[in-house]
């Protein structure tokens, strides 16, 4: 099981490339950088608290304008009390910071960035959260350092670089993005509805879902030549279930995080009845993040609960 954000191991080596042309002359801010870069997913820790709270708190509040206007505010306070080194050192921790959450914005489940100002979830769904083109133009931007790492000059070179070439990737994926909602929105059957997520190893092939009636219809599409393959549909079931599943705390915190969180799987049995219930827009790697599996009893009430989270 993976956590719904880029990867920590991404951000860190995302921050490692970044910062490598900078850390002979400016070590506080390059260490800064990289520190910065995986300090939001902190919030992870709150699994320690149960699976309430880690929903509850990851890619929030540390992911948030709040969170990134502390080390901005220690940054000139430091400056302005002449500890031009600390003040490096915040400097690089908020604009990791501003990297990892910008990254983590164009995934699927998105995050709180203007919290306080508004607590709404904001996503682009234009990179899945483990992406294999990042990962790659990363360990060879981290090669490419280690391999030039004298003189200082060309790991400047190597470092710029690399930050140019994944801002051209992230907008190269945005406007890839972009162009196959243009396309499902423009196709002959009405795709208004459609969500998009994209896949791991292509950037061009994005998994697709939409309700209609009773039910949610699956597909994958290519976003250059717009084949459609493995077309599916799944029966939704929200309204023939327990009622006992629809008051749980897990469907309420799983339904604010995604519309397309349905009952899809029901058994019944003389002893038991047992509902199913997932995210029908995540499917990447056949991923159960958030499913909910609940044991009814003949009277109603819920005997077990598995969420996987």
């Amino acid at each position: 099981m993976y956590d719904e954000s880029m990867d920590i191991v991404t951000h860190a080596m995302i921050g490692a490339a970044s910062s490598a042309g900078v850390f002979s002359t400016h070590p506080g801010f390059a260490c800064g950088i990289v520190l910065g870069n995986v300090l939001p997913d902190l919030d992870a820790f709150s699994r320690v608290a149960g699976k309430h709270a880690f929903m509850k708190f990851h890619q929030t509040y540390t992911h948030s304008l709040a969170a990134i206007s502390i080390p901005f505010f220690f940054a000139f306070a430091l400056y302005r009390s002449g500890n031009p080194i600390w003040a490096e050192l915040a400097m690089g921790l908020a604009l990791g910071m501003v990297m990892h959450i910008g990254l983590d914005l164009t995934n699927s489940y998105g995050v709180r960035c203007l919290w306080p100002i508004c607590s709404r979830r904001f996503a682009l769904d234009w990179i899945f959260f483990i992406d294999l083109p990042i990962i790659v133009l990363s360990v060879i931007a981290l090669l490419a350092c280690w391999m030039l790492r004298e003189p200082p000059s060309s790991l400047m070179v190597v470092s710029a670089s690399y930050v140019v070439l994944l801002l051209i990737v992230v907008a190269v994926r945005g406007t890839i993005a972009r162009r196959i909602r243009v396309m499902e929105s423009e196709s002959s059957s009405p795709q208004a509805n459609s969500v998009l997520i994209p896949t791991t190893f292509s950037p061009f092939r994005f998994i697709a879902c939409r309700e209609a009636d009773n039910h949610v219809e699956l597909w994958q599409v290519n976003a250059i030549s717009g084949q459609i393959v493995q077309e599916n549909a799944v029966e939704i079931l929200d309204d023939v279930i327990p009622v006992a599943v629809k008051d749980t705390k897990e469907w309420s915190a799983m339904r604010e995080l995604s519309p397309y969180f349905h009952a899809v799987e029901q058994e019944e049995g003389p002893d038991v009845t047992i509902v199913v219930c997932r995210d029908l827009r995540i499917r990447n790697f056949g991923t159960r993040f958030g499913s909910l599996t609940c044991r009814i009893a003949p009277d109603g009430h819920i005997i077990e609960k598995k969420w996987e989270v």
